[in-house]
């Protein structure tokens, strides 16, 4: 993860849980679908890696109980402070990569949303298949190729060049020795539009990062030019949830 990227993290730890909490349901669906994917069982060791504030890992502790704590790992340490201080987790300040390759053993793993920010994908998905036991099952969960976001063009377009493609995700993990299944889940969104272009100029998205100041605000000045007549913005989220199982 690059500098500029840990900083925005470390930036917006406070606030982001109230920049990427649509909803309570929305929350409660993806996690179900997290839940149902990975086979959870309330035995099984977990990795929430690159976990941010733990929404999702908070979240399947509400929505199960699991004997062992939750190991939620992190590189950005105010990300990690949002977490709950008691025994249904662990916090581990470490990046992926330095992770992947220490150590210890587990049996199901998430990673949600953190692709795009690793260099070495290669390596990273090599180690945690070493890492994962007989049975186990990695859960990688990231954003199509395309999005519909009520973005502007210019965000849009550098989302498409920076956005891994899952299809090279799924082989990567086939060619590691994973067995791969893909799967598409999608959840409708109906935000204010005052509050989505908080959330834009707060730079919700990390790819909201790479642009200053004076290039977000020509894009909040095209997105309130385009969206002008509405009041609520509708799209839906969608999701690629790829299953990667160590048979």
């Amino acid at each position: 993860m690059s500098e500029l990227i840990h900083n925005h993290y470390q930036t917006i730890a406070g606030m982001y849980e109230d920049l990427w909490f649509y909803s309570e349901d929305f929350v409660q669906f993806i996690t179900n679908e997290i839940i149902e994917h990975l086979c959870l069982k309330n035995t099984d060791i977990l990795i929430d890696l690159g976990c941010g504030t733990g929404i999702y890992a908070k979240e399947i502790n509400n929505q199960m109980q699991l004997y062992n704590p939750i190991i939620c790992v992190d590189s950005s340490n105010k990300m990690l402070e949002q977490i709950p201080n008691n025994l249904k987790y662990k916090c581990v300040e470490m990046d992926a990569i330095n992770f992947s390759a220490s150590s210890r053993t587990y049996n199901k793993i998430i990673i949600k949303e953190l692709m795009h920010h690793i260099n070495e994908e290669k390596l990273l998905l090599s180690n945690l298949f070493q890492r994962l036991t007989c049975g186990g099952i990695l859960l990688l969960i990231l954003l199509p190729p395309k999005i519909d976001y009520p973005l502007f063009s210019k965000a849009l377009r550098k989302y498409e060049e920076v956005q891994p493609n899952y299809n090279n995700l799924a082989s990567l993990l086939e060619k590691i020795g994973f067995h791969v299944a893909v799967d598409f889940v999608e959840y409708p969104l109906a935000i204010p539009k005052s509050k989505y272009l908080q959330m834009v100029q707060n730079r919700y998205m990390s790819l909201l990062s790479t642009f200053d100041d004076e290039q977000l605000a020509l894009g909040l000045a095209e997105m309130e030019q385009k969206y002008a007549q509405q009041s609520i913005l509708k799209f839906s989220d969608r999701f690629v949830f790829i299953t990667a199982s160590k048979t």
